[in-house]
């Protein structure tokens, strides 16, 4: 076979690394490449710069893949954190309000429940467990049984919190005193749960729903 010069040979080496020439091409190059040197060397410099770049490019694309990903997934993550964070808040808040707020009034009970003086002072003890607060009306002038009295309506309350959470830090029962008014001014002092839907205040009705506990 005419030996193919060198020229024509490093013409074709593109081609034939690519894999696009016909198979006596590619014979004819591989034949020529056994004994020539200097186009081995040719075609071993092509297969660097074809190779090389490809696979640098083929690593930089997979890693701005994985740094993409690695960015949704951080964000992700970051957002169910957060929503995370925020739900257990407001459960907390939830089941804390629904503790607090959740008032229940103490029935009376002349064991738990006293109305005592001091210096002049009538107060409402409450010795026992699981008080919360207190609701009170001032002293009011109402009109009873064809006479003028000057009357005070209150209760204590317990909560869910003050029922089951405040005992696990008390372990002695607590007494409570709140005051009612002076003794002079004050005629009677009923006990009994009561809303206050508006003004004016209607001291007749809820005291007659009311138990009386001190006074005539």
């Amino acid at each position: 076979m005419k030996k193919i010069s060198c020229d024509i040979i490093k013409d074709v080496l593109p081609l034939y690394l690519d894999d696009v020439v016909s198979e006596a091409t590619k014979e004819m190059v591989e034949e020529h490449l056994c004994s020539c040197e200097s186009c081995r060397k040719e075609a071993e410099l092509l297969k660097q710069d074809l190779v090389l770049p490809s696979t640098q490019k083929i690593q930089l694309s997979e890693a701005k893949v994985f740094k993409n990903l690695k960015a949704k997934f951080r964000k992700k993550n970051t957002i169910i954190f957060i929503s995370a964070v925020v739900i257990a808040v407001l459960l907390i808040i939830s089941l804390y309000s629904c503790a607090v707020l959740s008032e229940t009034c103490i029935p009376y009970d002349e064991e738990f429940i006293h109305i005592t003086e001091k210096d002049g002072e009538l107060y409402a003890t409450y010795h026992g467990e699981n008080l919360d607060g207190t609701v009170g009306l001032a002293p009011a002038t109402v009109k009873m049984d064809g006479r003028e009295k000057n009357i005070v309506v209150f209760y204590f309350y317990e909560s869910l919190w003050s029922k089951y959470i405040q005992p696990i830090f008390k372990e002695d029962d607590d007494e409570y005193s709140f005051p009612l008014g002076e003794k002079e001014e004050i005629d009677q002092v009923y006990y009994g749960e009561f809303e206050l839907d508006g003004l004016p205040i209607d001291y007749v009705s809820i005291a007659e729903n009311s138990e009386l506990i001190w006074g005539d």
